[in-house]
């Protein structure tokens, strides 16, 4: 199991926030968010910074492209492009419940693009998991389902987007997570060779988290 950690932990860059994350985790998520914005999409100058930082990086792309139309993918693809010189070990992507995406997503194989839980309503993540795609488990996307994706699809997940619940806000610290649901994900982690992320955007959830996160490995 490694431990990876977001690129907004604390405010600033995504260089600076993969250099303050580098002695504590193993892999940093590299977040883009808004595709709509030109800001979103790093510059050449960038990537050059990160690749620089010998880090190991998972990508999370866009989640404002519509993926059941082929512009939407070439948004995708854009990003995908843009940061192959970093070399990610895999990239995640928030799905469009649809035979058209899975489609999609059979032509790009190559890029280890994984499919994140934004809900759990049906047969899409069987149709996933039966094509062989991997999955990465958000557990309050799942709300009271989040066990029974877990045990459902423990095999396939090979990245988990780990944070608490608190108030009905999501990516608090691990002190707002339930116990038994975080030793069972850090338990199947461990079996199926998972990387954790906390996905939490404040220093201090940050260092909470990973305090408990080491309690338990």
């Amino acid at each position: 199991m490694k431990i990876s950690a977001p690129s907004f932990v604390i405010p600033d860059s995504r260089a600076n926030n993969v250099k303050y994350l580098k002695p504590l985790v193993h892999e940093v998520e590299l977040l883009f968010f808004d595709s709509r914005h030109d800001f979103d999409m790093p510059a050449n100058g960038e990537i050059a910074e990160l690749a620089a930082l010998n880090m190991d990086y998972s990508i999370h792309l866009p989640t404002d492209a519509d993926l059941n139309t082929t512009d939407g993918w070439q948004v995708i693809d854009s990003y995908i492009d843009k940061l192959q010189s970093l070399k990610p070990l895999r990239m995640v992507i928030h799905p469009a419940e649809s035979a058209f995406f899975l489609n999609e997503m059979d032509k790009r194989r190559k890029h280890n693009i994984i499919i994140e839980n934004t809900d759990f309503y049906g047969s899409f993540f069987d149709d996933a998991a039966d094509m062989g795609f991997g999955l990465c488990f958000d557990n309050p996307h799942a709300g009271d389902k989040a066990r029974d994706f877990l045990d459902r699809y423990k095999s396939h997940i090979r990245e988990y987007h780990l944070q608490g619940e608190a108030d009905g806000k999501h990516h608090k610290s691990l002190e707002h997570i339930e116990p038994n649901l975080l030793e069972s994900i850090l338990a199947n982690a461990k079996i199926y060779g998972a990387t954790v992320c906390l996905e939490v955007f404040r220093q201090d959830d940050f260092l909470k988290s990973l305090e408990i996160i080491r309690k338990h490995t």
